[in-house]
C-alpha cells in the first residue's frame, strides 16, 4: 500500500528495492496486487458497500420475487389475466416491504396520501393471481426489466392511479430515496392547466422513468341548442394544455420516449356533476362526455404516435368499486360498479377508448388489466377511498406484472391480434 502502482517507473522502482530478497519481493507483489484491486474496484471507498448492497438487493429481488413458474414471452400460453382469480398465499414473495419512511422519501407530486395506509391490512401482499388454468401469473422480473430496458425512456401519463404504479415500480427496483426532477407548464399557462412531469433515472441500467399528471382534457367548446360544454370551467384537473401549440409548452411537453403508457378515465367520470349549470346540465354533459373524450384522446394519442420509434400503450385499468367491509377479492361485474363519483359511467369511456383505437387504426397496444384489478375490492384504502389501492397490496403491483408480460418482455413486432392496432 506504500507504493501506488500508477506508472511503469513506479513498478520498476519497487522491484529494484526488493530484488535482493525474494521473500520481500513476494510480499511487495501481494501488497501491490491488493492495492491494484482496491484502486480498480474502489473497495475502500465509502460508496462501495452501498453500491454492492444495491446490486445485491437487485439480485435478491430477481431471485425472491418470481414464482416457480417459468418465464415465458407468450403469456397467452399461461392464460393471461382473463378468466383468472386471486388466491391467498401466506408465503407469497414480496416485491418490496412497504415503509412509511421510504414512501415519504420518494413520494410524487407533493402528495403524501400514498403513504397513509389507514385501514390497509398488513397481509395484502399475500395474494397471488392465478390464470384461468390455475397457474400463478408470471411476476415482474427486475433483472429482466433492467436488461431489456437498459438506456430506455419510459413515461406514464395519467392521474394518481398511474402515479401509484410508478411509485410501485421505483420501490420494486430498490429505490429508497428519490429526488425527482420536476417540470411544470410555464407561466401563465400553469395557472390554468394542471399537469406536471416528474422523472427519475435508475442508474444501474440508465433507465429514465417519468410520470406526467393528466386529469381530463378537451380540444374545443361543445354546443348543442342552448347548451354549452366548456371544459375549461372545471379548473383544477384541466390538463388541456398538453395539446397546446405554445412553444414553451411544447418544450416542457416533449414526448421523446421509447415507451408511453396512457391511462385516463378517473377524472372524466364525474365531469357531469363538476360542470353542472343551467347552460350545461349534468344529464346533457354526461351524454356528451364520450364524444368529448373520443376527440381529446384522438388528439393526444395522434401526437404521441407521431414519433414512430415510440411504443404507445393504452391501459384499460380499474375504477372505483364498493370496498366497504370487503376482506377478500370478489368476481367482477359491470353491475357492481357504484354510482359514486360517476364510476358507473366508466364503461362508456372504456368503450370509447377501444372504438377510437380500432376505428382510427392507431399504432397503439391495448393492455387490458381490468379483470384482476376490478376483483381487488379488498385492497382499497377504506370506505373513504374505494378508488386507490393500498400501496402495500399485490393489486397495485399487478399492473407491473402485466406490463412485464405484455409489454417490456415482448418486442413490438411480436404483439399480435387485438392487443395491437
Amino acid at each position: 500500500l506504500m507504493f501506488p502502482l500508477t506508472k511503469t517507473s513506479d513498478i520498476n522502482a519497487t522491484a529494484f528495492c526488493f530484488c535482493r530478497s525474494w521473500r520481500l519481493l513476494a510480499l511487495a507483489l501481494v501488497l501491490a496486487t491488493v492495492q491494484l484491486i482496491t484502486h480498480l474496484f474502489d473497495i475502500s471507498a465509502p460508496g462501495f458497500q452501498r453500491r454492492s448492497a444495491r446490486f445485491s438487493h437487485a439480485k435478491a429481488l430477481c431471485h425472491n420475487y418470481n414464482y416457480s413458474a417459468p418465464f415465458i414471452n407468450n403469456v397467452s400460453t399461461y392464460g393471461g389475466v382473463s378468466g383468472g382469480h386471486w388466491e391467498y398465499d401466506g408465503n407469497a414473495p414480496r416485491p418490496f416491504n412497504f415503509s412509511v419512511d421510504v414512501c415519504k422519501a420518494t413520494y410524487l407530486e407533493n402528495d403524501k396520501g400514498d403513504c397513509k395506509l389507514g385501514g390497509c391490512p398488513s397481509d395484502l401482499m399475500n395474494w397471488r393471481y392465478l390464470d384461468r388454468n390455475g397457474r400463478p401469473y408470471p411476476r415482474f422480473d427486475v433483472c429482466g426489466f433492467r436488461r431489456r430496458m437498459s438506456n430506455k425512456r419510459i413515461l406514464f401519463i395519467g392521474c394518481s392511479l398511474s402515479r401509484q404504479q410508478v411509485l410501485a415500480l421505483a420501490w420494486t427496483l430498490g429505490h429508497r430515496k428519490i429526488k425527482w426532477k420536476r417540470t411544470y407548464p410555464p407561466f401563465p399557462i400553469i395557472r390554468k392547466c394542471t399537469t406536471g412531469r416528474s422523472c427519475l433515472v435508475d442508474a444501474e441500467s440508465n433507465i429514465t422513468i417519468c410520470h406526467q399528471f393528466m386529469g381530463s382534457i378537451a380540444t374545443k367548446v361543445y354546443r348543442e341548442g342552448n347548451y354549452t360544454l366548456d371544459h375549461s370551467r372545471r379548473g383544477h384537473g384541466d390538463s388541456s394544455c398538453m395539446l397546446s401549440d405554445n412553444k414553451r409548452m411544447k418544450k416542457m411537453n416533449s414526448f421523446d420516449f421509447d415507451f408511453i403508457f396512457v391511462q385516463s378515465i378517473a377524472w372524466w367520470t364525474d365531469l357531469g356533476r363538476v360542470l353542472d349549470s343551467p347552460t350545461s346540465p349534468s344529464s346533457w354533459v354526461s351524454k356528451m362526455l364520450p364524444a368529448v373524450y373520443y376527440d381529446s384522446m384522438k388528439a393526444l394519442i395522434s401526437m404521441l404516435t407521431s414519433r414512430q420509434s415510440t411504443r404507445v400503450i393504452f391501459t384499460l385499468g380499474h375504477t372505483g368499486m364498493d370496498c366497504i367491509n370487503k376482506t377478500g377479492p370478489e368476481p367482477f361485474s359491470m353491475e357492481a360498479i357504484p354510482s359514486t363519483k360517476g364510476w358507473d359511467h366508466t364503461g362508456k369511456f372504456w368503450d370509447a377508448s377501444l372504438d377510437l383505437i380500432r376505428e382510427e387504426q392507431m399504432d397503439v397496444q391495448i393492455v387490458d388489466a381490468r379483470e384482476p384489478l376490478m376483483q381487488s375490492v379488498h385492497a382499497h384504502k377504506g370506505p373513504w377511498d374505494c378508488l386507490h389501492f393500498c400501496m402495500n397490496s399485490a393489486a397495485n403491483n399487478m399492473y407491473l406484472d402485466i406490463y412485464w408480460n405484455e409489454v417490456f418482455s415482448v418486442a413490438r413486432d411480436e404483439v399480435a391480434g387485438e392487443a395491437h392496432w
